[in-house]
């Protein structure tokens, strides 16, 4: 099994080494392995800032924060 956090570990590595297309891609890997994980969002949308996508980047930021938010309130009723 691969693990999405394998995938987003390697999208900080490119966006690090100002690679963003590359760090949309395995950003969006992760999301498919993981679809309700606000880390790949998150990433998503550093990557999609730094391709001048901010239309793109904001809704995808507002997203992850929607994840969260929704696995934070999960968490405090379980």
């Amino acid at each position: 099994m691969v693990y999405p956090s394998v995938y987003a570990r390697r999208c900080l590595c490119y966006l690090f080494c100002n690679q963003p297309d590359r760090a949309l891609k395995d950003g969006m890997v992760a999301q498919q392995l993981f679809p309700d994980w606000p880390t790949a969002f998150y990433l998503q949308s550093v990557a999609l800032s730094q391709l001048n996508m901010i239309t793109d980047s904001a809704d995808t930021l507002k997203e992850a924060t929607l994840l969260e938010a929704k696995r934070q309130h999960q968490e405090k009723e379980s």
